[in-house]
């Protein structure tokens, strides 16, 4: 059971308010999809991080910030049951984790499309991701002839985005 306003609500009864209320259109047809192509099931928390994750665009999103989103619909969620979807996300490879700021990403590209460059202004957070096989067969080669093997195809970069850097050329010319 799940404590709701003014009583008590089942599982199956919040799973479905959850559906209809979040994902009339929200991404929802594209998750499925996703889903539909890697054999994923659906439940309802994946659909939710996967929202969370969506909406935050190009900037990303903690873990504890998906749980703070979360419990606005289940006051009961906890951290564990977070990092699980997050787990399953990742591996089913529709999100991706920017180490450098623990953030959470949707994966535009997937790994047959090449590695993916994520470049991340440490100004203001946004991420930018670009998919290129050119990189991936030159990362990849310098790998083989180190005698490396590449395990992972994604490639942070911390970098200053023009918005940025407009706003410090401001700064420093006022």
């Amino acid at each position: 059971m799940i404590e709701a306003a003014g009583g008590k609500m089942n599982n199956k009864l919040h799973s479905e308010l959850i559906k209809k209320a979040m994902f009339p259109d929200l991404g929802c047809s594209e998750f499925r999809e996703l889903t539909a192509r890697k054999a994923m099931r659906i439940t309802p928390m994946r659909m939710m991080v996967y929202h969370f994750i969506r909406c935050a665009e190009d900037k990303g999103i903690s873990a504890y910030q998906i749980l703070d989103q979360l419990k606005s619909y289940n006051p009961n969620a906890k951290p564990t049951t977070v990092y699980r979807t997050l787990d399953y996300l990742q591996q089913a490879g529709v999100i991706v984790k920017i180490e450098s700021c623990s953030k959470f990403v949707k994966k535009n590209s997937f790994p047959h499309e090449g590695l993916t460059l994520f470049m991340i202004c440490s100004n203001c957070g946004t991420i930018i991701q670009h998919t290129d096989s050119k990189i991936q067969y030159y990362v990849e080669d310098k790998s083989h002839e180190y005698g490396y093997i590449m395990q992972r195809k994604d490639i942070e970069i911390s970098i200053i985005c023009p918005g940025c850097q407009a706003n410090e050329k401001m700064a420093q010319s006022g």
